[in-house]
């Protein structure tokens, strides 16, 4: 699975030198894990870019029918609900959109569980049945969808896993880390080095286990091989809090949540 960041990102804001020892090393992958984890689920998607494969929509409104139409599908008669609650916009989760890869629209897809649903009749063309919201352009010249809206020239259908959508979404590791001229996520990636930093060094300065056993309480300052420590009540105080992420990051992350998603998927 891809990462946000890579260990000699959080290495470097500690100090580290980059001869750690395994144990050491093994405790900074934990807190970049935990840390990742814990960003990713106050954005609520993950931000690193990969292809992906969702089935819209997941609300049902079909309890707000008012009427339906019959359609034809590869030789079938299919019934359409048509509801009060349909919409022109599809929103994704993963943001910003890169490319579509393949969109289809199968009123009976049942999510894909239905042998042969979403077969090639059922593909639908960009430009034409639908299309991003795209607003810029990358460093490379390509379209980007940040707000991750897919736009219809009619409704998309109400029915749940009708629609089934592959696309490329996320950032790129140059834009998590500030290296992009058009396109900056570097917020999540500070995000996550500072949240990591934090919890390695909470797996360090909270119980160190003493030579011949035993526990020793919190420590103001502490030593990680060339790496050393201190912190004052309030900074011990932040070590050993149990919040997932501190406000401060939230802050920094707080421009990247996917609203369109939340409010409207």
């Amino acid at each position: 699975m891809a990462s946000i960041i890579d260990i000699s990102a959080v290495i470097l804001e500690l100090g580290l030198s980059s001869s750690i020892t395994e144990e050491e090393r093994a405790i900074l992958n934990a807190a970049i894990t935990k840390s990742e984890g814990a960003v990713k689920r106050f954005l609520g998607y993950d931000p690193v870019l990969m292809e992906r494969v969702e089935f819209f929509p997941q609300r049902d409104f079909d309890y707000q029918s008012r009427a339906a139409i019959w359609e034809v599908e590869g030789g079938q008669a299919v019934l359409r609900r048509m509801a009060s609650a349909a919409t022109s916009e599809l929103y994704i989760r993963h943001i910003p959109i890169r490319s579509i890869t393949e969109l289809c629209i199968d009123y009976d897809g049942r999510s894909g569980a239905r042998v042969g649903s979403f077969g090639a009749e059922t593909v639908k063309t960009e430009g034409t049945d639908f299309w991003p919201n795209y607003d810029i352009l990358d460093s490379d010249g390509n379209k980007v969808c940040r707000d991750g809206i897919i736009r219809a020239g009619g409704s998309w259908p109400t029915t749940p896993g009708t629609v089934r959508v592959k696309y490329i979404g996320g950032y790129t590791q140059k834009e998590l880390h500030g290296q992009d001229d058009m396109v900056d996520a570097s917020p999540i990636g500070e995000a996550v080095i500072e949240e990591s930093c934090r919890r390695a060094r909470r797996s360090l300065l909270v119980y160190k286990k003493k030579t011949g056993g035993g526990f020793a309480g919190p420590f103001t300052s502490e030593n990680l091989g060339d790496y050393s420590y201190s912190a004052d009540g309030g900074g011990v105080t932040e070590l050993l809090g149990t919040s997932d992420l501190l406000a401060r990051t939230t802050d920094k992350l707080a421009d990247y949540i996917n609203l369109a998603y939340v409010l409207g998927g």
